[in-house]
């Protein structure tokens, strides 16, 4: 590596570093919409609960 490629680096990276909130605040945007859908989907697609068992009726005395 020669000094034109470090130098071409250091002025990428100083020329990047005011962009440097602004694109971790997209990255995290992103993070939380990635979750958000995924467990969207994950919600879609679970098995449908069993269903609960009917109540005892109750007779007259109010016992089973």
């Amino acid at each position: 590596m020669n000094y034109v490629d470090v130098s071409f680096m250091l002025a990428f990276a100083a020329a990047a570093r005011p962009f440097a909130p602004d694109v971790w605040f997209l990255v995290r945007r992103l993070l939380g919409a990635g979750v958000r859908l995924g467990a969207q989907a994950l919600a879609e697609h679970q098995p449908p609960s069993p269903a609960l068992p009917a109540p005892a009726s109750l007779n007259k005395g109010g016992h089973r």
